[in-house]
This record gives C-alpha cells, structure tokens and sequence, in this order.
C-alpha cells in the first residue's frame, strides 16, 4: 500500500474486479443478461473490463463489445489486460458520452456496479434507450443504497474523508430506477433485489486496499488506526475457536432491472 497513486487504485480494483464483482457479475450475465453470438454490446462503467472480456466471448467475433468508463487509468489497464481481444475496444466516456449515443447501434447496454455512480440517471436511461436497437435491451446491477459494510467504513475509518466519499455515490431508491427506466421508453422485463456473493478479505490490509480502490483512491489507508479497525470489524470478522482471526467477510445488498426496447 505504499504507493497510493491512481495508476495503483487502478490495478488495485482490477484485483478487487477477479473476486465477487466478477462473479457476481458473470452470473448476472448469464441468468439475466442471455448476450446471443453477433450482439453488439455497450458495457457502461466497464472498470478494467473483466466483464467486457466475458461478454466478447459469448457474442463471438459476429458481434462486438465496447467497454465504456471515466476513469482513464482504468480504461488504459483494460486495454493493456485485454489487447488480444479483436472484438472488444474501450474508450473512456460516460452515461453522456459514450460512442454510437442515439444511432440505435447496440442490442444491448450492460452495466455492472455503476449506475450507483452515475448522475442524472433520467437523462442517462433516455441515451440508453436512444443508443438500442428496437427489441434490444438493458441490464443493470446496481446499489440502491450504501450497506453499513461500506458507509461505516468511510465514516469509522476515514472520518476525515467521509463526506466527499458519500458525494461520490449516486444512489437512488429501486421504485427511483423504475421510474426513470419507464419514462424512458423500456418496458421493464424484470426489476428484484438480491444479495452479492460474500466479499472475503484474509486480511485487514486486503480490506483496506479494496475500500481505497472501489473509491477512486479517496479513502485513505493512511488514517485508519487499530482503534478505528477494531470499531468498524466486530460485525465482520470470523474468529475460530481459540477467538483467532480468521477472515473478514460481509454481503452488498443490490438491485438488478432487465428492461427492452419495443418500439
């Protein structure tokens, strides 16, 4: 954790990307997501693109992926991870700016642990929507609200910066997404609440590493003190018989919304 740069937080959530998210997120695709060989696919908020690889190998090389995100270390490390993928490119962009906005170019707009993240979600569905071909669809995983495995991180562990933490995130509540993914022309499919895989950390400095680089590298490792540490671990840490560490573990409570493209 010595060096706390952006190019680090980068690989750093890369890493964090190869645990639950990935799974999470693989299963997302496969139970809700069905991408066909030929789709043409916008990964919104694709991170260091993990997922986007998966996706551009199920639709083949017929068909194509696009990995979209604002972080232009994370975009730079996708592309160096992923270069021997033909069918899949990444541009750094957003929900406002992202290639083929409104030319109804894609099948399907994918995004996993990002909308949460995302301002003016209303003007963000209505770019989707305009960006899909008829028929074709969306499918986000998202956060509705922060769990107290997180927001008691930001507050107990970096007081200091908890605040402009909490700012970054843009969640809103489910019945919220709804609304605006109706407004917008989809016809909602499926819209439920689950659970995320469990989040496993052998140890503390695993869990620090993973709050500082799912927030863009603003929480600082630097300020946690044993005492703040051993506040925030009692509800999560698993101990054995000999009340000896063992491992830290919690669960993500998130939504999913499947919605299509009619007309």
């Amino acid at each position: 954790m010595a060096n706390l740069s952006s190019d680090s937080a980068a690989q750093g959530y890369k890493q964090a990307s190869f645990s639950a998210q990935k799974v999470d997120g693989e299963k997302f695709i496969h139970t809700d997501v069905c991408p066909q060989v030929g789709d043409v696919i916008l990964d919104l908020g694709c991170g260091t693109g993990e997922l986007s690889a998966h996706l551009a190998e199920l639709v083949g090389t017929a068909g194509n992926v696009i990995g979209v995100d604002p972080d232009k270390e994370r975009i730079q490390l996708a592309r160096k991870s992923h270069s021997g993928i033909r069918n899949l490119s990444f541009v750094e962009g957003s929900a406002a700016n992202f290639p083929g906005m409104g030319s109804k170019v894609y099948d399907i707009v994918f995004s996993n642990a990002a909308l949460h993240w995302i301002p003016g979600k209303q003007k963000a569905f209505k770019n989707m929507f305009e960006s899909l071909k008829v028929g074709g669809k969306i499918a986000l995983n998202y956060l509705d609200h922060l769990a107290p495995f997180e927001l008691d991180a930001y507050e107990k562990l970096n007081a200091e910066n908890a605040k402009r933490i909490c700012q970054m995130y843009q969640c809103e509540s489910k019945a919220k997404i709804e609304q605006y993914c109706s407004s917008a022309g989809f016809e909602i499919i499926r819209s439920y609440e689950t659970h995320s895989t469990d989040l496993i950390f052998e140890s503390n400095a695993s869990l620090l590493e993973y709050h500082w680089a799912s927030t863009h590298g603003v929480f600082d490792p630097t300020l946690v003190t044993e005492e703040r540490l051993g506040r925030y671990l009692a509800p999560y840490c698993e101990k054995d018989v000999n009340n000896v560490f063992q491992r830290i573990r919690a669960k993500l409570p998130v939504c999913r919304i499947v919605a299509v493209k009619l007309t």
